[in-house]
């Protein structure tokens, strides 16, 4: 059990944070046996975005669990003229941190691919939205069981998407993917169905609320989430970071909505998206989801026990 206050976890969080674009590691305070990760890869500290953060960007978002001496964020950075986003985590026993993960979108080498303008958006937001941190009424609070089994109901939902599951979504639920709204998007509304240059998704589906995305059958073709992570709860604020991979097979190329209409997603190869998600729950419904996704080989493995 962690005796790590919020004020603790955030100051260790910080000088983790710092410690990236110094290029050095002395201050974060790891063990000497610490941990890391980058996109799934075992690296020494030292090496990956250790040896190009050159600056870190102007957004970010912080998940704190005292519970389990845990604490994560969302945020950007410029690597030379490359700005991207990354997720971190990180896991302190005895005051160090012995564990420290990193998944980070990076833009393609062409610098292009999806959600190319995802870094500057959350620089020009001003901030994650404010809901996010407000505490949850004291009666209204769930365990820490319960908010996993809700978070889990996502992915559930979402693996071979048929439109007939639970899908606990307040209707005005916020879902943001690499830095860009992808649900009731109000450019969207009325665009027709037109693909999205800038994310990938339809224009008609971005038009939708989470809920009626999850209705209409549209993400069928994930065919499976694995390694379904929860490290981080934290009850006093609802929220749920998550860790998972979503897996495309590259198969299910012509299918059918819910409601029978016929629809393709464009997918004809196999790839793996790499996710790292938070779900802000509130009496039983996502009111607010943030996530980075990266591509990584088809199939491949976080690196850490499920």
């Amino acid at each position: 059990m962690s005796t790590l206050t919020r004020a603790e976890l955030t100051d260790r969080l910080d000088r983790f944070l710092a410690a990236l674009p110094a290029r050095d590691r002395g201050p974060a305070g790891f063990a000497a046996d610490a941990r890391y990760t980058e996109n799934g890869v075992a690296l020494p500290i030292g090496e990956g975005l250790w040896a190009t953060a050159d600056e870190l960007g102007a957004y970010r978002h912080d998940f704190l669990d005292p519970v389990s001496g845990q604490a994560a964020c969302f945020a950007t950075v410029r690597e030379g003229q490359t700005r991207s986003i990354f997720a971190a985590r990180i896991k302190l026993a005895d005051e160090a941190i012995t564990e420290a993960e990193v998944v980070i979108a990076r833009p393609d080498l062409g610098g292009g691919g999806p959600f190319p303008n995802g870094p500057r958006a959350l620089d020009e937001s001003g901030g994650p939205d404010p809901s996010w941190f407000e505490p949850i009424p004291a009666d209204e609070r769930m365990s820490r069981e319960e908010l996993r089994r809700i978070a889990n109901l996502y992915f559930a939902g979402l693996e071979k998407n048929d439109g007939k599951g639970e899908y606990p979504f307040a209707d005005d639920c916020v879902r943001i993917e690499n830095g860009e709204l992808v649900t009731a998007e109000p450019s969207a509304q009325g665009a027709g169905t037109g693909r999205d240059t800038q994310t990938p998704y339809r224009l008609d589906l971005k038009a939708m609320n989470a809920r009626q995305q999850f209705e209409s059958g549209f993400f069928a073709f994930v065919d499976r989430i694995r390694e379904r992570r929860f490290p981080l709860v934290d009850e006093e604020r609802g929220v749920v970071f998550t860790f998972a991979f979503f897996d495309h097979s590259g198969t299910v190329r012509e299918y059918q909505l819910a409601d029978g209409t016929p629809t393709t997603a464009g997918l004809d190869r196999p790839f793996t998206w790499m996710i790292a998600e938070a779900f802000r729950i509130e009496r039983g419904l996502f009111t607010r989801i943030e996530a980075l996704m990266t591509a990584v080989p088809y199939g491949m493995s976080s690196g850490w026990p499920e």
